[in-house]
């Protein structure tokens, strides 16, 4: 009852009625973890289930570091353009807290055929390709492999003639250097064993990724994201933030 104290004052009436809730809520989840176990060991892993007390993202995001965990996997039901993801969604706070890789899963496909791989050339973006070389050789979707161009901040420069002359050739530039980067990864996908294209898009990367996947009708999305970012920066500049809000699928963020 000490996490209560800043409730006020109860009489012997209303403690007994919240412990009778508490101990029904906590029976509860116990109960569910149970069955997710049973439904768990059924794929012959070896499961251990744990049941938590606390902040849902905080105590979490403490047993993963405690154990060491090498992939986190967190559900979520999804949220389209009207309906966007509360800022203080579990699977959201996890993703700003956690420094392993976070599987958001939102419809669990019987079969993995087709994932939408983003990549920039950065270093977070190259280790998650190596992860996904390190999958089981039996699982091997096709792969699409995305580049996308941003759109470029031309409103600084006065003349508009100037502007659009400066921003073709910058684009220009960007799009050949996406082409060879996603050729690359593309290549590096088909040695292990994947069927992999490349493409290059230009947009902003988070919705163009989103949209790509809906096209293409993935099972997953892919993406990099650098770990021990701030909160307002994994909120306000986070494409991996984006693609996880409006995916129509499951999202890997891969973080080291």
């Amino acid at each position: 009852m000490t996490q209560f104290k800043s409730l006020p004052k109860l009489d012997r009436a209303g403690r007994s009625s919240l412990v009778k809730v508490l101990e029904c809520s906590l029976e509860g989840a116990a109960r569910l973890l149970e069955r997710a176990e049973a439904k768990a060991a059924a794929t012959g892993w070896d499961v251990r289930a744990k049941l938590l007390r606390g902040r849902p993202a905080e105590a979490i995001a403490r047993l993963a570091k405690r154990e060491k965990a090498d992939l986190l996997v967190v559900g979520s039901r999804g949220v389209t353009e009207f309906q966007p993801m509360l800022l203080g969604s579990v699977s959201r706070k996890l993703l700003m807290q956690v420094s392993c890789p976070v599987l958001v899963v939102k419809k669990p496909p019987k079969v993995l055929r087709r994932m939408v791989v983003g990549t920039d050339g950065s270093i977070e973006s190259w280790e998650a390709v190596a992860f996904l070389k390190r999958w089981p050789p039996e699982v091997r979707p096709n792969v699409t492999v995305v580049s996308v161009v941003p759109p470029l901040p031309l409103e600084s420069i006065r003349f508009p003639a100037r502007a659009v002359a400066v921003g073709d050739q910058v684009e220009g530039v960007l799009s050949r250097e996406a082409q060879k980067l996603t050729a690359r990864v593309a290549g590096t996908l088909r040695k292990a064993g994947f069927s992999a294209k490349g493409i290059v898009l230009s947009g902003p990367p988070g919705a163009e990724l989103v949209k790509l996947a809906g096209c293409e009708r993935a099972e997953l999305i892919v993406v990099g994201s650098r770990s021990g970012r701030r909160a307002h920066e994994y909120f306000m500049g986070s494409v991996a933030d984006t693609v996880v809000k409006y995916a129509p699928c499951s999202v890997l963020v891969y973080r080291e």
